[in-house]
């Protein structure tokens, strides 16, 4: 396969994390080649797991592992998930995005009064868990959409149209790469148009992110840090940071 030939394949999986299915017609239009590339690539791209072919087109690869990943500092997360979870209030609209971190947080939210809404398949198992145990009676709202199969949350337009009708009171959300210059990114653009709509809506958006996470810039922007209330690490604000976050009036809480 030759360089260009990755490069339409990586265009056809970002237009299928944004619209949720593309058709094999418009692809061939969008991209300019022959119904017989097309259909190579898609082939390509299934045995690569990435994506589904369905009747006239694909689909993402929907084949969902609820197995736990190996975290190398579940610690620093626990603790950052714990200050987190302190600041989260009876009676709020709370949005919990994806991540270990947030799902940490949702595992915690024991005898409060809420209501939950997420993306994320992990954070709405965790919910209900702590529901079934009788420890968290609040309301559980997952967003319906197409499965990112890596993250395992729902993204894609049906999402964003979901979203248009919360304006929440604090947001907990994490990224893949956060940067001084280049803010806050992620490294599928799904994640990133879901992120970006809920930063717009929410009162507080706290984000937490450890350590390994800071000065790593991945491919899809999310935002700066003008929308960020508060971050959440495990360790204590950089002194090269610190202009960086005071240009945005963001406050940097240390999980100790």
């Amino acid at each position: 396969m030759s360089l260009i030939g990755e490069e339409r394949k990586q265009k056809i999986v970002e237009w299928i994390e944004r619209e949720g299915k593309v058709k094999t017609s418009e692809l061939i239009e969008r991209l300019n080649v022959s119904g017989e590339s097309i259909r190579r690539y898609l082939e390509e791209l299934e045995k690569e797991h990435r994506i589904k072919r369905v009747y006239g087109g694909a689909v993402l690869h929907q084949s969902v592992s609820f197995q736990p990943m190996t975290i190398s500092n579940m610690d620093g997360i626990r603790r950052i998930a714990y200050t987190a979870f302190q600041l989260v209030e009876d009676d709020m609209l709370l949005y919990i995005g994806h991540g270990v971190a947030p799902e940490q947080v949702a595992s915690r939210l024991r005898g409060r009064n809420l209501t939950v809404v997420t993306p994320s398949l992990m954070v709405a198992k965790a919910l209900f868990e702590q529901r079934a145990k009788g420890v968290f009676t609040g309301d559980i709202q997952l967003l319906g959409g197409t499965i990112d199969p890596k993250h395992l949350v729902t993204v894609g337009e049906q999402v964003l149209q979901q979203l248009k009708a919360y304006v929440f009171d604090m947001a907990i959300l994490s990224v893949e790469g956060v940067d001084a210059t280049l803010g806050l990114t992620c490294d599928a653009h799904g994640l990133s148009t879901v992120t970006q709509a809920v930063m717009t809506q929410s009162r507080m958006c706290y984000l937490l992110a450890d350590h390994t996470q800071f000065n790593q810039q991945k491919r899809y922007r999310v935002s700066d840090f003008s929308t960020v209330t508060t971050i959440i690490s495990d360790f204590p604000e950089p002194t090269d940071w610190k202009r960086a976050l005071a240009e945005h009036e963001v406050e940097w809480r240390f999980a100790p």
